[in-house]
C-alpha cells in the first residue's frame, strides 16, 4: 500500500521541492496549496511519477480547508506523514505597524495551523498504525536577536517549542512530530535578497538539503528533534546538543 503524504503550502518553493521528494521516494501526496494552479501543476508531475496525487486549493488559516485536506488524504488511504510548510511574513508592513487583522493572521498560517492540522491527523494516523509530523521553521524563530518581522519571529519560535513539547505524541497516539528550521534558502525568490547581502554572509542553503532532512526525519527521526540548518555546516539537531 502506498504511504500518502500531506504538504500545506506544496505548489512552490520549499513546499514543492518537498513534495517532489516525496513522490520520489514512493510517497502518494496531497498538494495543498492558496494557489491552485501551482498545486495542480505539482500534483501533475507527483502523478507522473507513478504515485497518487491530488491538487487541493486550501487556506491553512481556515478550519474548514484543514478538513478537507485531512478527507482528502483519507481517500487516498491516508494521511501517514504531514509536512506543515506553508508559512510567510505579513504583507506589506510588520508588527507594531500592521493592524492586528494582519499580524494575527501571520501568527495563525505559521502556528495555530499546524498545531490545528496536527490535531487533525493524529487520530486517523493513529488508526493506520502511526506516522510522521514535520514542522517546517526558520532560523527567525531561534535566538534572542531583533528581528524583522516580530509576529513571524515569535510564531516560528512557537512552532519549534510546540514540536519539542509533544514528544509524547510518539507514546499515546504513535505519531512522531518533529521540527526542521532552516535559514535562508537558495530558491529563485531569495536569489535578489541574497546578491544583497556582504560576501561573508551568503550561505544560502540548497533546497535538496532541507529535503533530505525531512526525509530522514520521516523515515526514521526521533520524537521532538529540531534541526537547525545553517548554510555551511552540517545541520544540528536537538538530539545532537543534548
Amino acid at each position: 500500500m502506498t504511504r500518502i503524504a500531506i504538504v500545506t503550502g506544496g505548489g512552490d518553493g520549499l513546499g514543492r521541492e518537498i513534495v517532489i521528494g516525496l513522490a520520489g521516494a514512493g510517497y502518494g501526496v496531497v498538494v495543498a496549496d492558496v494557489d491552485a494552479a501551482a498545486a495542480r501543476d505539482c500534483a501533475d508531475r507527483v502523478a507522473a511519477v507513478g504515485v497518487p496525487a491530488r491538487a487541493l486549493r486550501a487556506d491553512v488559516r481556515e478550519p474548514a480547508d484543514l478538513h478537507r485536506i485531512v478527507a482528502a488524504a483519507r481517500g487516498l488511504g491516508g494521511p501517514h506523514v504531514l509536512v506543515n510548510n506553508a508559512g510567510g511574513w505579513t504583507p506589506d508592513q510588520q508588527y507594531p505597524q500592521a493592524d492586528a487583522g494582519a499580524w494575527t493572521a501571520t501568527i495563525t498560517l505559521n502556528l495555530i495551523a499546524p498545531m490545528m492540522l496536527g490535531q487533525l491527523v493524529l487520530e486517523p494516523m493513529r488508526e493506520l498504525g502511526g506516522g510522521a509530523i514535520v514542522n517546517i521553521a526558520s532560523s527567525g524563530g531561534l535566538g534572542a536577536a531583533p528581528y524583522g518581522s516580530p509576529e513571524y519571529g515569535a510564531a516560528k519560535a512557537g512552532l519549534i517549542r510546540f514540536t519539542s513539547s509533544v514528544a509524547g505524541l510518539a507514546q499515546t497516539h504513535r505519531t512522531r512530530v518533529m521540527c526542521v528550521a532552516p535559514d535562508w534558502i537558495g530558491l529563485p525568490r531569495a536569489q535578489e535578497q541574497w546578491r544583497r547581502l556582504a560576501v561573508k554572509e551568503r550561505a544560502l542553503i540548497p533546497p535538496a538539503d532541507v529535503v533530505a532532512t525531512v526525509l530522514n526525519l520521516i523515515a526514521d527521526g526521533t520524537a521532538g528533534t529540531v534541526v537547525e540548518m545553517w548554510g555551511g555546516p552540517p545541520p544540528k539537531s536537538s538530539v545532537d546538543a543534548e
